[in-house]
């Protein structure tokens, strides 16, 4: 019998909850939706609930597991172990990172936490370095563009970031240190009943750093802290109805190396909070929420008193509407709207405007004909200082049988220039136009007893890119000059054998500037990451291969970033069935390599972590 596209009614309805209202979603016993279940589904493709199985759309999850297999200093270290994502550190886990997420640019990927669009409006990043893996419960990556669902920044595809939630009563402590006088201390627990529940998590770590770069002059310690806490509340009311809060906050600083000299410091202090409500019916389910955020960064120099310092701040109200109708199990339609005001702020200048709105409007329809599976959505977004843009989404999938599934789809995406772009003081271009992205995906998957195997093969047109470039006048600014091209394959395999695991995550990408016929930079064009996991009882050890191959970078001179394969070796054991001990060697064998010109990277390096749970 072939598995629908929503198994259940009441399962359409927590997929939305997870979507708004985390909270709700992860907690519902009404649905009868188990743990193992919502191990299998994932709601960040499409804005609401499908087996991860039957999704159309290539989508990884990084859960408990991974994470304590990997057990990383930071989110980018994890994201790097999913095929088609490539990862340039700029310096050590307290530093800057960038993500290229199937061969699109850093800026490219829509990044979500609970829900609540987060990063920057100035630069058009977000930084991973500044929130602690300790908040985390799991997180959906969607590769590919999702316009039609998410709006801006969704070019190369979408990461959300799902916080601890617990129930009530549970709890986990856990301390740890390592290398570079590193050291981190976390807690999270769980109070309340069945229908009021409230889950704290906090995270305290700090690490005295390595050099981050080989600038002459210098050759210091660049290190980093960073303090993140989050809150998860949920209040069912009745049967229908619920209300959810949830809310994060971070802050810390590292240090860095200015070939220049001057400002050698960041700092950053970032939070949201969100509150939402849903209601549930028979067939229909409405969700919307209300929050709020800051990302704040500042430069400054440690060295000079009283200190320098160039603090940028982005501040946005968020709305966000979604309306679930099921006619049946195979039909079903979604709407919705989102609405969002971004301003903006820089202690060292005036922006020419500093403040921007998003309307937008979405419709998507899901149906199943016996063993086909067809999608369709399109949005509209209303920005302010820019024309409409109307993005898509098609996708049609056939189910060979219970273990098989394969699809096509053709979507399109858009980033709107950022507050930099168009109005920095002196530089900005108001007439800019969005970046926009077309792509076309084939995706395989195969699940059966012992594993799985996803393989999608994408071809994608990025047009109207941002680049510096001379006016008539011979003035450089922010212009629509350049376009590029991406075509690869993923594959993603898992496979157990008895007493031991394999998980392969590989990737090909062929990328091209079509302005000067080059290779993208800090691109690869293979990656792959193998884990080998054995467990004996109480002991688990994961062996970690990491392959990057051959890039380049330098933008104005070839430089070639040579390929490297690295080793990782983790091990956990479970003194008690309460109490545990991890460790962890990463770069075993030392290896001395760079993944972005002039930045250096850690050599062979140790952590060690116990953990209490209640």
């Amino acid at each position: 019998m072939k598995t629908t596209f929503n198994k259940t009614l009441t399962h359409i309805a927590v997929a939305s909850a997870l979507l708004s209202s985390t909270a709700f979603a992860q907690t519902t016993t009404q649905a009868g939706v188990n743990e193992e279940a919502l191990e299998q589904i994932v709601v960040t493709a499409n804005r609401s609930q499908q087996d991860q199985f039957l999704s159309l759309s290539a989508t990884q999850v990084i859960g408990q597991a991974e994470i304590k297999a990997i057990q990383p200093q930071n989110i980018a270290e994890l994201l790097s172990t999913v095929a088609g994502v490539t990862v340039a550190s700029l310096g050590g886990a307290g530093q800057s990172s960038s993500i290229f997420m199937r061969g699109t640019n850093g800026n490219h990927t829509l990044v979500l936490v609970d829900g609540v669009r987060v990063g920057s409006a100035t630069l058009g990043t977000t930084s991973f370095a500044a929130m602690s893996v300790a908040l985390i419960d799991r997180i959906e990556i969607v590769k590919g563009p999702r316009g039609a669902l998410w709006g801006s920044d969704a070019i190369g595809g979408v990461i959300q970031i799902f916080t601890k939630k617990l129930q009530s009563g549970e709890g986990v402590i856990s301390a740890g240190l390592g290398s570079h006088g590193f050291w981190k201390t976390e807690a999270a627990v769980g109070f309340g009943n069945e229908d009021h529940s409230l889950t704290l998590t906090g995270a305290l770590e700090e690490s005295d750093g390595f050099n981050a770069t080989d600038y002459p002059g210098q050759e210091d310690e660049d290190g980093y802290d960073r303090q993140s806490f989050s809150l998860n509340g949920l209040s069912k009311l009745t049967n229908e109805y619920a209300l959810s809060l949830v809310s994060r906050y971070e802050q810390g600083g590292s240090q860095y190396d200015n070939k220049y000299g001057g400002a050698d410091e960041n700092e950053h202090e970032n939070y949201s909070v969100k509150v939402g409500g849903v209601y549930e019916s028979t067939h229909l389910f409405i969700d919307t929420s209300l929050s709020t955020s800051q990302d704040q960064g500042g430069t400054f120099a440690g060295n000079i008193s009283p200190k320098v310092v160039n603090e940028i701040t982005t501040k946005r109200d968020q709305l966000a509407l979604l309306a679930q109708y099921s006619f049946s199990e195979k039909t079903s339609v979604i709407a919705g709207f989102d609405w969002y005001k971004e301003r903006v702020s820089n202690s060292g200048s005036e922006y020419v405007k500093d403040s921007r709105k998003t309307n937008a409007l979405f419709v998507q329809a899901r149906h199943q004909v016996e063993s086909f599976l067809l999608e369709a959505a399109v949005r509209n977004d209303d920005i302010d200082g820019l024309d409409n843009e109307v993005t898509y989404n098609l996708s049609a999938g056939y189910q060979l049988n219970d273990d098989w599934l394969i699809s096509l789809s053709q979507s399109t995406g858009f980033k709107a220039p950022t507050f930099n772009d168009l109005y920095w003081p002196g530089s900005g271009n108001p007439d800019l136009a969005p970046e926009e992205v077309e792509s076309t995906e084939l995706l395989i998957r195969n699940q059966f007893a012992l594993g799985s195997v996803e393989v999608s093969i994408y071809d994608t047109a990025i047009k109207n890119l941002i680049a510096w470039a001379p006016n008539d006048e011979g003035n450089w600014f922010p212009a629509n000059v350049d376009s590029a091209t991406a075509q690869g394959i993923d594959l993603t395999a898992t496979l157990a054998t008895g007493d031991f695991s394999h998980q392969l995550a590989a990737a090909y990408v062929e990328t091209e500037d079509e302005t000067t016929n080059k290779q993208l930079l800090r691109r690869p064009k293979v990656s792959a990451t193998y884990t080998l996991a054995y467990q004996l009882d109480a002991l688990t050890a994961n062996v970690i291969l990491d392959y990057r191959g051959e890039s380049e970078d330098n933008k104005y001179s070839t430089v070639t970033l040579s390929s490297v394969l690295l080793t990782d070796l983790s091990l956990s054991y479970d003194i008690t069935n309460k109490l545990s001990v991890t460790g962890k060697i990463n770069n075993l064998f030392d290896k001395d390599y760079t993944v972005a010109e002039h930045y250096l990277t850690d050599g062979v390096n140790y952590q060690l972590t116990a953990t209490y749970t209640f």
